[in-house]
């Protein structure tokens, strides 16, 4: 294993010495007989481009690359995987459908260019590589990782078989290796659930230990492996799984910390660094809604210095920010159609503190504090304050059915799934309680549930209720 690894760094390395200097080349597509113009998606390591296409189906763009990369190439729902070389154009002329309609899964291409980079891209558009399969994931560790070892084995022999120069077969040797590997990260997770089993947390990992022992020793902290997208996505996913110590969804703030320490002390690569603090710093502030980073923040200096990421961050606090206590919901005047079929606005009911719940009739966990939200309307009746329940149910129907059925009280109102509130507040999951002061701004955006005895406490609590 360490002397494959060491190959493959060898070869990365001598790579990225031979192509130095950047080198344009050109990347053309011909969609002929297809229905769709329009734009197509190149992406790569460090290349998110569009080509343009035409009235006359073609489109074509120059990138100037230092070595060859691999892209993905997106038109309509397929996606190609291409290897690009520098000073070598490429032509790609699709082969649609009968009905000229683009292929769900995969295009079928004829390749024009240098007859080496049409062969590599030919192979890797029709190859039969072997993966892994849902029914896998029923196996016992032994047997997994086992299966792991005999794909991975008749993987690498498909590819020697192809007698590509040395340089390329090293990388796609990696390639493929660490896309095989990737699911490994998910494997007490699916394990459990193809077993009929409930996963209950991240303590499983416990219960699975060849497996969670096994995922750091493919690890390489090297920066031309980390510009391998495969590589990535393993490394991405196995710091997700193994640096936290328990269920993340409890805590997420901990859970990033944790998740930030296991980064450092398996990786001081720079660039491995800088690229995954930032996308754990990105999603805690997603996840989060924009909660401060404390301690984060001085694992985040350290280690991220390219502005363009920097900027990412600060948009982003900026854009929470907006939710942040004092201010006012967006579209405080937007109307919501009540159960009698009248029009309310959040607007309307200044004057009043209000506790807002959406929710939706197909959602278990909402459903399961309606009981507790009636005894809470029951608790605070007459009182200085509204209970207002806004539905995000397509069905319209199924919100009147239950709201008459199970006389659900307060003030009713129907959003839709696409409601305003939800948009207002980029509500990502439900049930969602919000509570506003009695000139209609926001107090907690993400106020407790009626089943937490905090609620009432903080609800009696309030000036003039």
């Amino acid at each position: 294993m360490k002397r494959f690894l060491l190959l493959i760094i060898g070869v990365l390395v001598l790579c990225s010495a031979t192509f130095a200097q950047a080198k344009k080349m050109r990347l053309t597509v011909n969609l002929q007989n297809a229905l769709l113009t329009g734009k197509v998606e190149v992406k790569g390591n460090h290349l998110k481009e569009e080509i343009v296409v035409g009235e006359d189906k073609m489109g074509m763009m120059e990138i100037a690359l230092e070595q060859g990369e691999y892209v993905s190439l997106t038109i309509g729902y397929a996606r190609n995987l291409l290897y690009l070389e520098p000073g070598k154009d490429l032509t790609l002329v699709l082969v649609p459908n009968k009905d000229g309609s683009f292929h769900l899964k995969k295009n079928s291409f004829n390749y024009q260019g240098d007859v080496e980079n049409v062969r590599i891209n030919k192979y890797l558009n029709e190859n039969d590589l072997k993966f892994l399969e849902r029914i896998d994931f029923t196996l016992g560790e032994n047997e997994f990782l086992k299966k792991l070892s005999e794909l991975n084995k008749e993987n690498t022999e498909l590819i020697k078989k192809q007698k590509f120069a040395k340089e390329f077969e090293k990388i796609e040797l990696f390639r493929v290796k660490y896309q095989l590997y990737t699911p490994l990260v998910s494997y007490p997770i699916q394990h459990f659930w193809k077993n009929g089993s409930e996963w209950t947390g991240l303590e499983q990992y416990e219960e699975t230990p060849q497996v969670k022992a096994y995922i750091p020793k493919l690890f390489i902290d090297n920066e031309q492996v980390w510009k391998i997208s495969s590589y990535r996505d393993y490394v991405k996913g196995g710091i997700g799984i193994l640096g936290v110590s328990e269920f993340m969804g409890n805590d997420r703030y901990k859970g990033t910390l944790e998740q930030l320490n296991f980064l450092t002390e398996h990786f001081k690569t720079p660039v491995i660094l800088e690229d995954i603090t930032q996308s754990l710093v990105m999603q805690y502030i997603e996840v989060t809604e924009g909660r401060p980073l404390r301690d984060i923040e001085s694992f985040y200096k350290r280690n991220v210095k390219k502005e363009v990421y920097q900027q990412e961050l600060a948009q982003a606090q900026k854009m929470w920010a907006k939710y942040s206590e004092g201010t006012q919901i967006m579209s405080s005047d937007h109307k919501y159609m009540d159960i009698d079929g009248k029009m309310v606005a959040l607007e309307d009911l200044r004057g009043k503190y209000v506790y807002i719940d959406v929710w939706a009739t197909w959602c278990g966990p909402c459903k399961a504090e309606l009981p507790y939200l009636k005894k809470l309307e029951k608790k605070f009746e007459g009182k200085n304050i509204y209970f207002v329940s806004i539905s995000i149910d397509a069905n319209k129907a199924a919100w009147i059915k239950m709201v008459q059925e199970d006389h659900l009280g307060g003030i009713q109102l129907h959003g839709g799934n696409k409601a305003q509130i939800a948009k207002d507040y980029a509500i990502r999951a439900i049930p969602r309680f919000i509570l506003l002061d009695r000139e209609g701004k926001v107090i907690n955006k993400e106020m407790t549930r009626p089943s937490d005895s905090e609620t009432e406490e903080t609800l009696n609590a309030l000036e003039g209720i």
